[in-house]
């Protein structure tokens, strides 16, 4: 009898290696997500507000939140799944398996948000098999950025459309009457950061969304905007925000509240004493000794600064004269109704939390600072309805 391998299916897929740009413009490198798959969506509502009043780490912390505890469900089922950080929310591929599991754990995780930050988290899902029904395309691949981060790569719209039609609507009946705290398990998210400042005093942050008008040409055009980011900000580590130096770990009492009050199902004095004392620790750690530096320069490899999950979403560090130079190349892709985008630009960039992948490594999310992908999505949103 042949095991069904459906749930597995992501752990299944072969993990490319090479540029990115000759692994993305190739369609024999993508295949489809089985329909017993679900899309499902969260995020925070009136998160441009919040931003705007100073509450982006709790914002993020929302966000990365539902993907850690879907992670930590995934992991003990012995399942890996894709992910995508949108800065106020997150979109999060798996199989019906464990669907039930994770809708329980951010229905509490919802709960939480509401209490503790009085955010309307919204939690929405759309399977695999409905979306292709009305005509989305979802296909998927794996890269292997470095020795040790993989990333999934999407082609198709499917992403958006459920995204779109989710936030659209009134809030999801999951189907669940009764929440128990039992589901939700945020063991692995840590948000202990400062802004960080571009590798480079005279240097911008540039957070940009990149969506192409024509589903069917993803792979050209995707390819394309690939090699001229390569060819006027250099390769992924040259734009890359973060650098050693200008890693710093927060003390900031407030932000240290938030973080234990996401996580905790009660608050208690203790538990914020305890994460103050792991983050001075922390500090002698990571600038101290060796194994610290060592996780430093690991925790730069592991940090999302690019992701492909039907738009090009990415935040990269440069010159003025350069964006001015993407933004005539971008200018003119739009104008000839092949693109559309949207980006913002800040002084400095957000290291959010870790989550630990089934693989037992840590995954770093990055975001531009004043809510990067917030604001970029905004003036994207904006010109696609006016089109």
């Amino acid at each position: 009898m042949m095991l069904d391998r459906s749930a597995h299916f992501y752990s299944d897929l072969h993990a490319y290696t090479g540029k990115l740009v000759d692994i993305y413009s190739n369609r024999m490198h993508f295949c489809d997500v089985p329909e017993d798959w679900n899309i499902v969506v969260t995020d925070v509502e009136g998160s441009t507000i919040a931003i705007e009043e100073g509450r982006q780490q709790q914002v993020h912390l929302a966000a990365t939140g539902s993907i850690a505890a879907c992670l930590n469900i995934s992991r003990d089922a012995g399942i890996d799944i894709p992910f995508f950080f949108g800065g106020d929310g997150a979109t999060i591929l798996m199989p019906d398996l464990i669907l039930k599991d994770c809708l329980m754990a951010l229905k509490y995780h919802q709960e939480r948000c509401l209490t503790n930050f009085d955010f309307l988290f919204r939690v929405g899902y759309r399977s695999v098999k409905t979306m292709k029904a009305r005509r989305s395309i979802l296909k998927i691949s794996k890269f292997q950025a470095n020795s040790n981060h993989v990333i999934p790569l999407i082609q198709g719209n499917a992403l958006q459309h459920a995204e779109s039609d989710i936030k659209q609507r009134d809030h999801q009946d999951l189907g669940i009457s009764e929440i128990s705290s039992d589901y939700l398990d945020l063991a692995g998210m840590d948000c202990k950061w400062n802004k960080v400042a571009p590798p480079i005093e005279t240097n911008e942050i540039l957070t940009l969304i990149i969506t192409s008008v024509n589903v069917d040409n993803q792979h050209e055009i995707y390819g394309e905007i690939l090699k001229k980011l390569d060819k006027i900000y250099g390769n992924d580590a040259k734009r890359n925000p973060l650098t050693l130096e200008h890693l710093n770990v927060t003390s900031n009492f407030s932000e240290l509240l938030d973080q234990v009050q996401i996580q905790r199902k009660r608050f208690s004095f203790r538990h914020l004493l305890r994460s103050f004392m792991s983050t001075i620790f922390g500090k002698y750690y990571l600038y101290h000794t060796q194994d610290g530096q060592e996780y430093l320069q690991e925790l730069i490899e592991l940090t999302e600064t690019l992701l492909m999950d039907g738009s090009i979403n990415t935040v990269i560090t440069g010159s003025k004269k350069q964006r001015r130079k993407l933004m005539r190349y971008l200018d003119d892709l739009e104008e000839d109704t092949q693109i559309s985008f949207g980006y913002y630009v800040s002084e400095s960039s957000v290291l959010s939390c870790y989550v630990t992948t089934l693989d037992g490594n840590h995954i770093h999310f990055l975001d531009g600072d004043n809510g990067g992908f917030t604001q970029a999505s905004k003036v994207l949103k904006k010109k696609l309805r006016s089109e």
